[in-house]
């Protein structure tokens, strides 16, 4: 799958309209960390292994490096410098050593959009149930949730700005899908 990764789904389309727009991202490279025998402390466990305090449901830690997506009970999304993967999931393989974990590079699978614009609040609500005003889904939160009809994780940026993770199959669809839906922004 690594010749997949120089291929973007949306081979450089994208929409750009006055009040709201898309655009691919490949600036991000993802792992999925998973932990099993989910018992009381075990999130402890992995972070105090890691050496940093992995984020509780909704919520994101961002450092330099890195930024760290909670996406399920015992999931969370890893996101690092495009190219910088392999390294990054050898790293964290070594400190995660004999723990209950699967740590795997999810970027060739997954598609990242970049949505920003004063209309995004209101595109996101035509495409989903969840709440999306600023009091709800602010600045370092993140959702997964189902999006137009399929599951995707979405993270509150500054400046009116999200990001969409969902699976690579799915981009040209949701391209279209927010084509559909922003025709009056």
């Amino acid at each position: 799958m690594a010749e997949m990764a120089a291929i973007t789904p949306l081979h450089g389309r994208g929409l750009s309209r006055t009040q709201f727009s898309v655009r691919e991202s490949s600036d991000y490279g993802l792992i999925r960390l998973q932990t099993f025998h989910r018992r009381a402390g075990q999130v402890d466990n992995l972070s105090r292994q890691l050496g940093l305090a992995l984020p509780c449901p909704g919520t994101i830690l961002a450092s330099d490096e890195l930024r760290i997506f909670w996406s399920a009970p015992g999931e969370w999304v890893i996101a690092v410098p495009r190219g910088s993967e392999r390294v990054k999931l050898t790293e964290l393989q070594a400190r995660l050593d004999g723990m209950f974990t699967v740590l795997s590079v999810m970027t060739d699978s997954r598609v990242v959009l970049q949505l920003g614009g004063e209309q995004l609040r209101t595109i996101l609500a035509r495409g989903s149930s969840s709440d999306f005003r600023p009091s709800s889904f602010a600045e370092g939160r993140c959702l997964t949730t189902r999006f137009a009809g399929v599951p995707v994780m979405l993270v509150e940026l500054p400046r009116e700005e999200c990001l969409l993770f969902a699976d690579r199959s799915v981009a040209t669809y949701l391209l279209d899908w927010f084509q559909a839906a922003s025709r009056d922004c």
